[in-house]
């Protein structure tokens, strides 16, 4: 054991509560640490200053009498219990149940304005803005091998073919 471990079973030592074994590896060690020593001796002599102290008896009844008042204390409302025990135990269900509609019906009313205003954001672009997108004519000058070349061209094909779906 180290200094710390020591020093923290020091009382139970000095009260004669520690098993055998570590009794022996404290008074071993003791032998050998001034400091864990001294540390005892301080112990010793609070003891010895506490034995000399009057002891004070209880008036007759008196451990009674405070278990009495402490329950009766006990049994007193608070302030905040007053003010909350005369709401009906069904007011915080119902409030909650309130609360979750409304939150359910702004959802609903703000899912559908987003909605409705995309629908006609994505409606507003013609099949005109929609050609000159693809049309990409800056590639027009490009070899007939090139990548921008095979890319016009996909996208002519993928036209041609959205054209005859919708005819």
């Amino acid at each position: 054991m180290n200094c710390g471990e020591i020093k923290q079973k020091l009382s139970a030592f000095q009260d004669k509560q520690l098993p055998e074994d570590e009794s022996r590896i404290i008074q071993n060690h003791l032998s050998f640490c001034e400091s864990c020593s001294s540390e005892l001796q301080e112990l010793d002599d609070v003891y010895g200053l506490l034995s000399n102290v009057e002891t004070i008896e209880a008036a007759p009844y008196f451990w009674t009498k405070l278990s009495r008042r402490i329950k009766q204390s006990a049994a007193k409302k608070s302030v905040w219990e007053s003010i909350v025990t005369p709401a009906p135990k069904f007011a915080i269900p119902i409030a909650a149940t309130l609360v979750f509609i409304f939150a359910l019906l702004v959802g609903i009313y703000l899912g559908t304005n987003i909605y409705n205003h995309s629908a006609v954001t994505a409606s507003a672009i013609t099949d005109q803005e929609l050609d000159q997108v693809y049309s990409l004519s800056s590639f027009e000058d490009f070899p007939q091998e090139s990548v921008a070349n095979a890319y016009v061209s996909l996208l002519t094909d993928i036209n041609h073919v959205q054209g005859d779906k919708n005819e």
